[in-house]
C-alpha cells in the first residue's frame, strides 16, 4: 500500500513539507520511508473503523500525524549533525604546539629548518581535515577494495621507482617534495580492510569453506602487506599498522582471523630475524637496555634525549635556543627539544593533550552504531595512539628510540594523512545521529 499512497498528492505534499525542515538530506529518503510505513498502518487503522474510503482514511490518517512543520522540526533535532567539540579542541590545541615547535627549531636552527615547507605540509593537512569533515564518509565503502590494491601499488612503486633517504627506499617524489608512502600505509590499509571487512555478507559455510576464506584473509590482511614492509624495509611502520589491523579485527570480532593469522605471520617472518634489517632493530632495543654500553648503536640517543628533558627545568632554557647534543629534533626527538626549550610545564601540557585526545577519539569510536564507522576510528585511534605514547615514552627513556615520530604536532609530509584520518573520524562521528537502520543496511549494500 505504501507504494500506492505516495501517489496522492496530499501525502506528498505533506512528506515535502517535513523533509523541508530536516537540513540533513542525507535521512530525507529514511524519513519518507519511516512515515510511509506510519502512515500506511494509521489509514488501515482508520478504514477499519468504519466505512470510509480509501482518500479519507488517508487525509485522517495525515490529521493524526501532526502539523509537518512541527514533525520536521522535532526531526532535525534527532538526526542533526553532531559535532565532537572536545575532540575538535584538543586537535587545536596540538596544532598550535606544532606551530610553536615549528617557529622555536627555526631559531634553534638558524633558519636552516625548511619552514616554508613544513608550512606547507602543515597547512594542507589543516584543508584535508576540513574537507574530510564535511563529506560523507560512506562514500569510501564501494572504493575499499581499490583503495587497498592502490596503496599496495603505492608500496611497491616506492621500492621499485622511489627515493632513497637514509638507506631505505619508501618515498616517492612528487616534483620537489618527497612523500613517505610507507607511513601513510597504515591509516590508507586500515581504512580500506573497515570496509571490505563490512562489505562481507555472513553466509553459511563448511569447515573447508571457512578455512579457505580464513586463509584468503589472512593472506590479503597480513601476508601480502608483510611482504612488502619487510622487504622495503619499513619495520616500523610494519608494527604500526599490525597493532591497528588487530584492534579493528578486535573490535570487528574477528578473533579466529586474528589469533589464527599473526600466529602464521610470526612463523613466517621467524626465519628473517637473522636478517641485516632485524639485527640493526634489535641493536637498537639492546642499545636501550644498555645506553651506556651501547654508544655506538645508538644508546647514546636516549642518554642525550633524556639529559635534554632533565635540563629544561619547569620553565625550558627558553625559546629557540640551540641545543648541539641532542639529535633528530626535528623528527624523533622533537618532543625532546620542546621540553628543553620550554620546560617542563609546556612537556606535561603537551603529553596530557595528548592522553586526552587518545581517550577521546577512541570513546568517540565506540559510541558510534555504525560498524564500518566504529572499525575505521578504532582502528585509526590505534595507529596514531601507538605512535603519540611511544614517542613521548621513547623521548623520557621509558622505550627504545626507533624512528616513531610525533604525529599531527612534528609537521613533516606523513602530517597530511594524519590530519586527514582525523578528519575523516570526526566526520563519521558528527554522522552518527544521521543514520537510521534504513542507512545502515543500505551501506552494506554498496
Amino acid at each position: 500500500m505504501i507504494q500506492s499512497m505516495e501517489r496522492y498528492p496530499a501525502v506528498i505534499a505533506y512528506l515535502d513539507r517535513v523533509c523541508a525542515q530536516v537540513k540533513a538530506k542525507e535521512v530525507h529518503e529514511g524519513i519518507r520511508l519511516e512515515m510511509l510505513s506510519h502512515l500506511e498502518e494509521l489509514a488501515v487503522e482508520k478504514a477499519a473503523q468504519g466505512e470510509t474510503t480509501e482518500e479519507e482514511a488517508i487525509a485522517e490518517a495525515l490529521r493524526h500525524m501532526g502539523d509537518p512543520e512541527q514533525v520536521g522540526k522535532q526531526l532535525h533535532a534527532a538526526h542533526k549533525p553532531k559535532p565532537e567539540w572536545s575532540v575538535i579542541a584538543l586537535v587545536a590545541g596540538m596544532i598550535i604546539i606544532g606551530l610553536v615547535s615549528l617557529y622555536a627549531l627555526q631559531l634553534s636552527l638558524n633558519g636552516n629548518l625548511l619552514l616554508g615547507r613544513k608550512l606547507v605540509f602543515g597547512f594542507t593537512g589543516v584543508v584535508a581535515m576540513i574537507v574530510l569533515y564535511f563529506i560523507d564518509y560512506r562514500r569510501l565503502l564501494r572504493f575499499s577494495w581499490p583503495l587497498y590494491g592502490a596503496t599496495l601499488l603505492l608500496m611497491a612503486a616506492a621500492q621499485f621507482q622511489g627515493v632513497q633517504k637514509y638507506g631505505v627506499v619508501q618515498w616517492i617524489s612528487v616534483g620537489s617534495f618527497g612523500f613517505n608512502v610507507y607511513a601513510a600505509s597504515p591509516y590508507l590499509l586500515i581504512i580500506a580492510i573497515a570496509g571490505i571487512l563490512q562489505r562481507e555478507k555472513p553466509v553459511a559455510k563448511s569447515i573447508r569453506q571457512k578455512a579457505q576464506s580464513l586463509a584468503k584473509d589472512a593472506a590479503f590482511y597480513m601476508l601480502i602487506p608483510a611482504f612488502f614492509y619487510v622487504t622495503a624495509p619499513a619495520l616500523v611502520y610494519f608494527v604500526i599498522y599490525g597493532f591497528g589491523l588487530a584492534i579493528l579485527l578486535l573490535v570487528a570480532g574477528r578473533r579466529k582471523l586474528l589469533f589464527g593469522g599473526f600466529g602464521v605471520l610470526a612463523l613466517m617472518l621467524s626465519p628473517l630475524l637473522s636478517s641485516r634489517s632485524f639485527d640493526y632493530l634489535w641493536q637498537r632495543y639492546i642499545a636501550f637496555l644498555n645506553p651506556e654500553e651501547s654508544a655506538n648503536t645508538g644508546g647514546f640517543y636516549t642518554i642525550h634525549s633524556v639529559e635534554a628533558i632533565r635540563s629544561g627545568g619547569l620553565w625550558g632554557q627558553g625559546f629557540g635556543i640551540a641545543n648541539d647534543r641532542l639529535p633528530f629534533v626535528t623528527s624523533d626527538l622533537i618532543y625532546s627539544y620542546m621540553v628543553y626549550s620550554l620546560g617542563w610545564v609546556f612537556g606535561i601540557a603537551v603529553a596530557t593533550i595528548t592522553l586526552l585526545f587518545i581517550v577521546r577519539i577512541a570513546r568517540m569510536g565506540i559510541k558510534l552504531q555504525d560498524s564500518y564507522a566504529k572499525g575505521m576510528i578504532v582502528g585509526l585511534t590505534a595507529i596514531l595512539g601507538f605512535q603519540l605514547v611511544w614517542n613521548l615514552l621513547m623521548c623520557v627513556g621509558l622505550l627504545p628510540i626507533n624512528g616513531m615520530t610525533l604525529p599531527i604536532m612534528n609537521w613533516n609530509s606523513g602530517t597530511i594523512i594524519e590530519l586527514a584520518a582525523v578528519g575523516l573520524m570526526l566526520g563519521a562521528y558528527r554522522r552518527k545521529n544521521m543514520l537510521g537502520s534504513h542507512h545502515g543496511s543500505q551501506a552494506a549494500k554498496v
